[in-house]
């Protein structure tokens, strides 16, 4: 018996929106087309106005995310997918949306079995977390972030861990764009998800998402760069899909218990191999696993002045920056609003777009041509 989709849309959906998104908007939209294909829109978020780059390039990265999430929930169910991203050029001007992202096709007539590594990164789509608040002094292990970098390559990305000089130089650029100004953008946050203002010397958080009393972040955070080929759609789609798989891959290998995986990752070496029988104490246990945060200011200035978006260092690779990742163990968990087992009862309200087709007489903008350079 062949596989229905419309019955696991659902499910689908709510694994989809779990996705991390530009101010927890959600730009995404899902289309399904029976029998078995499932469309992802850009839908509108900020008017009738086209979006600058800076906006398009980051909404596009977080409806490539959905897409890694929806792909990991397809695959559990047993059956094989076909992605074919930018579909229609018609509608491929993220600038312009509602913008057709992508296209999946259920393999619904052959079952193939998920695999162990797709398994558990859909078990970590519930644990996965952002967390801006300051980081303990433990780092992330050096193997987890390399799992997470070689996750980013698996989907055509680039993922690396900057130096502590280069981190300082990060921050020292973001400081510098913070005091200028950049223009509002809609926020979707909920008050308890936002992180503190910094006590020492350089911000380790937008100014707009500080809340509350004043805490000191650490000196030297741990920086990801993520980067890509080009610069197109197609890039930012692969971006969005490379970073929710880093990320999944980091929960999923720092989510163990104190003799599990990560107590391995953390053990001392002797020799270049980890010691027996090594224990992770109390203090050091990292119970919600590692946590991620963004920092993508000074690439936001760079799309909104038209100017090459490039790092503040020295970069031996021909490469396009994306995305900077703050990696680390936070002491605690930031209580984050649960709104996917909600959303089923607020789509008649629109607070939310459900995943059914859009309205025939939805705008659909026309492409222009990008002259932001």
């Amino acid at each position: 018996m062949s596989y229905d989709p419309e019955s696991d849309l659902g499910r689908l959906r709510d694994e989809a929106q779990r996705a991390p998104s530009v101010f927890y908007n959600r730009p995404w939209h899902f289309e399904y087309v029976p029998p078995d294909h499932i469309r992802l829109w850009l839908r509108p978020l900020e008017g009738p106005m086209p979006l600058n780059k800076a906006r398009a390039r980051e909404y596009v990265i977080s409806c490539g995310a959905a897409l890694f999430n929806l792909r990991l929930a397809i695959r559990v169910v047993g059956h094989d997918l076909v992605v074919w991203l930018l579909p229609e050029p018609t509608y491929a001007n993220p600038r312009n949306p509602p913008t057709l992202l992508a296209s999946v096709e259920i393999v619904t007539q052959r079952v193939k079995k998920a695999g162990i590594r797709e398994q558990a990164l859909y078990a970590a789509i519930e644990q996965r977390h952002t967390n801006r608040e300051p980081y303990r002094i433990l780092p992330a292990p050096l193997a987890i972030l390399t799992a997470m970098e070689d996750a980013a390559a698996q989907e055509g990305a680039y993922l690396r861990l900057l130096h502590p000089r280069e981190a300082k130089r990060w921050m020292r650029r973001a400081a510098k764009v913070d005091k200028a100004f950049i223009p509002p953008f809609p926020n979707s946050v909920p008050p308890a998800d936002y992180g503190p203002p910094p006590k020492n010397r350089y911000p380790r958080t937008r100014k707009d998402f500080w809340n509350g009393e004043k805490r000191r972040f650490e000196r030297i955070p741990q920086l990801m760069a993520l980067s890509t080929d080009d610069d197109t759609t197609v890039d930012w789609l692969q971006a969005g899909q490379a970073l929710q798989c880093a990320i999944l891959t980091g929960t999923r290998f720092s989510k163990s218990a104190r003799y599990g995986q990560a107590a391995k990752y953390h053990a001392p070496h002797r020799d270049g191999y980890p010691a027996r029988r090594h224990l992770l104490k109390p203090d050091d246990e990292a119970r919600d696993g590692l946590s991620a945060s963004f920092l993508t200011q000074p690439l936001e200035s760079d799309d909104i002045d038209g100017e090459a978006r490039r790092w503040p260092f020295r970069w031996r690779y021909a490469e396009v920056p994306q995305m900077i990742i703050r990696v680390g163990y936070a002491p605690e968990r930031q209580p984050e609003k649960d709104t996917s087992r909600e959303r089923s009862a607020e789509d008649s309200s629109g607070w939310s777009p459900p995943l059914v087709k859009p309205p025939p007489g939805a705008p659909r903008g026309k492409p222009e041509e990008d002259t932001s350079g």
